[in-house]
C-alpha cells in the first residue's frame, strides 16, 4: 500500500479504487484536526486564522515541491482552467467552513456536510456521465441516519448566514470532487497549493482592512496546525486518493471528519459528546467501512468530462 501511494504520488503508477478510499478516508481523518484547532483560538479573527491557515498550507506544499526535485519534479504542465476552477472551489469551501463554525454549530455544519454525497452524485453524473452504483446509493441512506443521530437530539441553528454558509459547504465539496476527477493527471500537489495562495490572499485583504494581520503565538499555531496538517497532508491525500474512486463515494468516505471532530473536541478542551453522537458516528463509520469493504480492486476508468 505505502509503496503503491508513493510511486502514485511521483506519477509512476495508478491505485485501485480500495487504495483511493484508503487514501480519502485519511484524509477525512486529517481533515477533522481543524474543530479542535479553531476551537482552540483564543482572539484571532475568522479571517485572522484564515489567512495564515492558508498560508501554512503554502509553506508545506512549497517544502514538498523542493523535496521532490531532487527525484520526480511536480510538473505544472497538465494545469488547465478547471484546475484553476477547482482550487477555487477549494478556497471557497475552506474559508466557508470557518464562517460557518464561528456563526453556528458544528453540529449544524456537520449535519449539512452529510448532504455532499447527495450532490456529487448528481454533478458525477450529469458532468462524468458516472453512474451511482446501489452500494453508494445504500451507504448515502445510512450516513444520512448517522448524521441525523448525531445532531438531531440537540441541532442548533445558529443565525441565518451561518446557516447559508452551511448549507453551500455540500454543493461545493460534491463540485470539488467532480472537478477534480475531471483533471485527474494533474499533480495532487498543485491544486492545494493554489488554493492555498487564494485562501491566503482573499483572507489576508479583508484582515488586513478589518482588524490588521497581528496574531497570539498560540492563534498562530492553531492556524499552523489547521492548514500545515489538516490541508497541508489531508488535501494531496485526498486529491491522490479521489482519482480512483466514482465521485458520489468520496463525501462518503470523507464522513471519518464529521465522526471523529467531535472526538478530538472531547478529548480537549474537554467537550463531551452526547450518547446520540456516540451512536451515530458508530452507523456513519459502519457505513464507510462497509463501502471500502465492497470496493472493486481494478482501476476506474479515467473520466472524460462532457462537453458543456
Amino acid at each position: 500500500m505505502i509503496r503503491a501511494v508513493g510511486r502514485a504520488f511521483v506519477g509512476e503508477g495508478d491505485l485501485t479504487e480500495r487504495q483511493g478510499e484508503v487514501l480519502v478516508a485519511g484524509a477525512g481523518v486529517a481533515f477533522s484536526v481543524t474543530a479542535i484547532a479553531f476551537r482552540g483560538v483564543e482572539s484571532a479573527s475568522d479571517f485572522q486564522f484564515l489567512t495564515y491557515r492558508g498560508l501554512s498550507t503554502v509553506l508545506v506544499m512549497v517544502l514538498l515541491i523542493l523535496v521532490r526535485r531532487s527525484g520526480r519534479p511536480v510538473s505544472f504542465a497538465e494545469v488547465t482552467w478547471r484546475t484553476w476552477v477547482a482550487a477555487l472551489v477549494l478556497a471557497t469551501t475552506s474559508m466557508l467552513y470557518i464562517l460557518a463554525l464561528s456563526r453556528t454549530s458544528a453540529a449544524t455544519t456537520l449535519f449539512m456536510l452529510a448532504a455532499a454525497p447527495v450532490f456529487a452524485a448528481i454533478i458525477g453524473w450529469v458532468l462524468l456521465r458516472e453512474r451511482v452504483e446501489r452500494s453508494t446509493i445504500i451507504a448515502i441512506a445510512i450516513t444520512a441516519v448517522g448524521v441525523t443521530i448525531m445532531v438531531g437530539a440537540g441541532l442548533d441553528a445558529g443565525s441565518a448566514m451561518g446557516l447559508f454558509f452551511a448549507a453551500l459547504i455540500p454543493v461545493l465539496v460534491g463540485l470539488y470532487s467532480v472537478i477534480q476527477r475531471s483533471v485527474s493527471r494533474v499533480d495532487p500537489v498543485i491544486p492545494t497549493l493554489i488554493a492555498a495562495v487564494f485562501l491566503t490572499l482573499g483572507s489576508g485583504v479583508i484582515a488586513l482592512f478589518d482588524t490588521g494581520l497581528g496574531i497570539s503565538g498560540r492563534d498562530l499555531t492553531m492556524a499552523g496546525i489547521s492548514g500545515g496538517f489538516a490541508l497541508g497532508v489531508g488535501l494531496p491525500l485526498f486529491n491522490l486518493g479521489h482519482r480512483s474512486v466514482a465521485a458520489a463515494r468520496i463525501p462518503l468516505l470523507l464522513m471519518t471528519e464529521v465522526v471523529l471532530a467531535p472526538v478530538w473536541v472531547w478529548i480537549w478542551p474537554g467537550e463531551t459528546p452526547g450518547v446520540t453522537t456516540l451512536i451515530g458516528g458508530a452507523v456513519i463509520m459502519s457505513a464507510v467501512a462497509w463501502l471500502m469493504l465492497r470496493a472493486r480492486t481494478s482501476e476506474l476508468p479515467r473520466p472524460v468530462i462532457a462537453a458543456t
